[in-house]
């Protein structure tokens, strides 16, 4: 599997929507084309963490990107920095 590492710096106030649209579309959606969402972390109130997995990672990725409900959305109105990185399994 491969597993990418997401770390989001939230722009001042906004964890309450953000958390919202986490919740209710970006995480049934990831799920919904496939993907194990491996983890979710508050580091503060405007630092956040997750892990997203999946066998054919590219494809996945490119397909809940075009889906119709995720194109309604625009969690990056949200964000202040994005960080995405392919981790490598240690345990």
């Amino acid at each position: 599997m491969t597993v990418q590492m997401r770390r989001y710096r939230l722009k001042e106030g906004a964890k309450e929507a953000f958390t919202r649209v986490f919740l209710e579309v970006i995480v049934p959606l990831r799920r919904a084309t496939g993907f194990q969402i491996l983890g979710a972390y508050w580091l503060s109130d405007r630092d956040f963490l997750w892990f997203v997995g999946h066998e054919n990672f590219a494809e996945a990725e490119a397909a809940y990107y075009a889906h119709p409900e995720r194109q309604k959305v625009d969690p990056r109105q949200y964000l202040e920095e994005v960080e995405t990185r392919f981790v490598e399994r240690l345990l």
